[in-house]
């Protein structure tokens, strides 16, 4: 590196399994004339200088390329109501600058999400530690980078500076940053102070796969039991039949446990314990009528629509792959309102297997146009998972309520509901198996 503050963040560890992206993000004290052939090397996208007015003794040596912006981290009127003596270590100027120059540093994470993706951003200030420390920190923070590896990029400033020796106020101790970054907490996390500074969620998003390398192109649904739990509706039928002739289901052995039509079984056992006068027709239009009258307020599980909104607002390719027949999903999801958030239904009448067999997986990917690799399958029940990696899928499981985890263990990934996890942090989770490389 040209400066002897410079380096490249890429190739630390992350919460996701992954490496951070190497040329995404080098952090860097001032350059200068002698710095640009070094520079010029990088192609970055974005030089962003953090520095004030008042440190502009002379142009930056970018100044006038496309790539130079000049945000100052330091609001100069927020600056004239800073009170010094509320401050007495660096960790509280850190925690207060925080909050004080929200305005600009709003614009500077917006710059940086906005930059191009393919290309490096190169973030400095002065000596390339305090503002610039506190940026990267972030960004780390946003791409799950362990805390205790921020801190330790963090403090190498200060032997790269040779200031190791100097007072509390000039160093880069891991105490300072991690303390800022326990503020960011206090406000309810690194995503919720980056929305606060008025970042939308695509620009979050965009800040995180900057470090992260994501491939992830589509999400496809299974319907029953995960976008709705369609399957309670239909073991509350049974259960109100079996009430009618006064008695009383027992779910152990009854129900499977995964997809698939074992309606007539289930009628059989019925007509074994209710006898000789047991009316097959009766029966089944009494229990459809009931569990229509439940279909009535039946909505997507929680959590699900955020999924697919966010998805939408990533540009992602949404679709669904039901083994259930078309009539009955398109159905549902007219009820809802929901048919146009989907750009492909893809179900049960129109392969020849069902799953564990990738056949409808197969041929949703077709249909969206993505490889298995760059797609993932959200399902309730093993034989989904098993279809959705066979397909080469990351497979996520939210099982239904008749579902254990231990019975969808084998997925890449298991939530109780949709709604315990940002579709960011969904996508983030996905990286090892859509990344084709970690260090390169």
């Amino acid at each position: 590196m040209w400066s002897p503050n410079a380096r490249d963040v890429g190739g630390l560890p992350t919460r996701y399994g992954v490496q951070t992206r190497p040329r995404a993000v080098v952090r860097s004290d001032a350059l200068d004339a002698a710095d640009l052939a070094d520079f010029e090397a990088l192609d970055a996208g974005l030089v962003l200088d953090l520095r004030s007015d008042w440190e502009m003794q002379q142009p930056h040596p970018l100044e006038g390329t496309s790539a130079y912006q000049r945000i100052p981290w330091i609001d100069p009127e927020a600056e004239l109501l800073r009170d010094a003596d509320a401050e007495p270590r660096l960790v509280d100027v850190y925690r207060n600058s925080l909050t004080r120059n929200a305005t600009h540093i709003g614009r500077v994470f917006s710059a940086i999400a906005d930059a191009p993706a393919d290309r490096p951003v190169v973030v400095h200030c002065k000596a390339g530690k305090d503002r610039t420390g506190l940026t990267i920190a972030v960004l780390l923070d946003l791409a799950g980078v362990p805390r205790e590896q921020i801190a330790a990029d963090y403090a190498i400033s200060e032997v790269h500076l040779g200031i190791q020796d100097g007072p509390e106020f000039t160093r880069t101790l891991p105490e300072t940053i991690l303390g800022s970054l326990e503020h960011l907490d206090d406000l309810g996390g690194v995503r919720a102070y980056l929305s606060w500074l008025g970042l939308s969620a695509l620009q979050i998003h965009r800040l995180a796969t900057r470090l992260v390398p994501v491939e992830v192109q589509s999400i496809v649904f299974d319907f029953d039991g995960l976008l709705m739990d369609t399957e309670t509706t239909m073991v509350e039928s049974w259960q109100a039949e079996w009430a009618h002739h006064g008695l009383e289901l027992e779910l152990d052995g009854f129900w499977p446990g995964h997809g698939g039509n074992v309606t007539d079984d289930r009628y059989a056992t019925l007509a074994a314990a209710v006898g000789p006068g047991f009316d097959l027709a009766e029966s089944h239009a009494r229990r459809i009528a009931h569990r229509e009258l439940l279909h009535a307020e039946l909505d997507f599980r929680p959590g699900i629509r955020a999924w697919i909104a966010g998805a939408r607002e990533l540009g992602l390719r949404v679709a669904i792959a039901s083994s259930s027949p078309r009539e009955w999903v398109v159905g549902h999801l007219e009820r809802v309102g929901a048919i146009d958030l989907f750009d492909h239904i893809v179900t049960g009448d129109e392969v020849e297997t069902h799953k564990p067999d990738p056949a409808i997986y197969e041929l949703a990917l077709q249909r969206l146009g993505v490889p298995g690799s760059s797609a993932i399958a959200v399902e309730d029940t093993a034989h989904g998972v098993a279809a959705a990696q066979a397909a080469d899928m990351y497979a996520v499981a939210v099982p239904n309520p008749f579902v254990t985890a231990a019975a969808v263990a084998e997925a890449d990934l298991v939530l109780g509901s949709a709604d315990e996890l940002l579709l960011t942090d969904l996508l983030l989770s996905a990286a090892p198996k859509g990344s084709t490389s970690v260090t390169e």
